[in-house]
């Protein structure tokens, strides 16, 4: 990342805005998987000099870039120089990155000599870095960092650098943005893994109804009635044949039936003694 980074610059000729794009386009094109982040962030500090044609360059963090870091790294340069001038700025907690970073504003000093801590006024003198321009970092909404670029007294660090070093900073805050995502995720993940599994459950039953008993009154449903189709029938009585009676003809009366006593029965009653005609002579 850093190599080629380095070799995108424009030296300081011309317009610096080419050098800067091609900066931030290979920023958006790094996958921050299985990449170096502190690597990459240095890389970026060493590309940026030649490319804005400044003499140093530092990016400033408020927590650490990588939290899977143990080293917890902050503060990433391109030079012992700028090294130099971003550790004095942290342990005061003054300067131009703190105050751009609290203000999350652009700031520019013409002159760090007459303008800062006096240790910071002091290193600028000795290292000839006596101009400064910072762009906050905003990641997730909040500022996080600051951007600084460091030049000798000639250097041009004014608003429109500023403006042509948005897109790198932009891509800056997306690459540290998916870093710290990524982190947070595979912590979830480990603290799953870590967890012992959970006790199965009895499976559950399902319920079944009661059956009814004798006492219960017995369900019915009401059958509808269905019409025929041909309507309901009648009943119709038949008509019955006048009975006719033939002249001269009497129908003997149906005679009584006589029942004999049962075996053994005693007798009731007198028997008429039969009468029998006597046969004429």
């Amino acid at each position: 990342m850093a190599a080629s980074l380095m070799t995108s610059g424009s030296l300081g000729r011309g317009d610096p805005s080419g050098a800067l794009i091609r900066i931030a386009l290979q920023l958006g094109a790094t996958s921050v998987a299985h990449v170096d982040v502190a690597a990459m962030l240095s890389g970026v500090c060493v590309a940026l000099p030649p490319a804005a044609g400044v003499s140093g360059a530092v990016l400033m963090l408020d927590d650490p870039a990588d939290p899977r870091d143990p080293d917890e790294q902050r503060i990433f340069t391109s030079d012992t120089a700028a090294d130099r001038m971003a550790l004095i700025q942290r342990r005061a907690g003054n300067g131009p990155v703190p105050a751009a970073v609290r203000g999350d504003r652009t700031l520019v000093t013409p002159d760090l000599t007459r303008n800062g801590p006096p240790e910071l006024a002091a290193a600028a003198a000795d290292c000839g870095l006596v101009r400064s321009l910072v762009v906050p970092v905003p990641i997730a909404g909040r500022t996080a960092g600051g951007l600084q670029l460091l030049g000798r007294a000639d250097a041009v660090l004014d608003e429109n650098l500023a403006t042509l070093l948005r897109p790198v900073v932009t891509m800056l805050a997306a690459r540290l943005a998916d870093v710290r995502e990524l982190a947070r995720l595979e912590s979830l993940v480990t603290a799953r893994a870590e967890e012992p599994p959970a006790a199965a459950s009895p499976p559950v039953q399902a319920e079944h109804p009661a059956p009814p008993t004798d006492d219960a009154e017995p369900h019915t449903t009401a059958i509808p009635r269905i019409p025929s189709p041909h309507g309901e029938a009648r009943h119709i009585p038949s008509p019955q044949a006048p009975t006719q009676r033939i002249p001269g003809l009497t129908v003997p009366a149906p005679r009584a039936e006589v029942r004999m006593p049962p075996p053994g029965a005693p007798p009731q009653g007198p028997l008429r003694r039969p009468r029998h005609r006597r046969d004429e002579d």
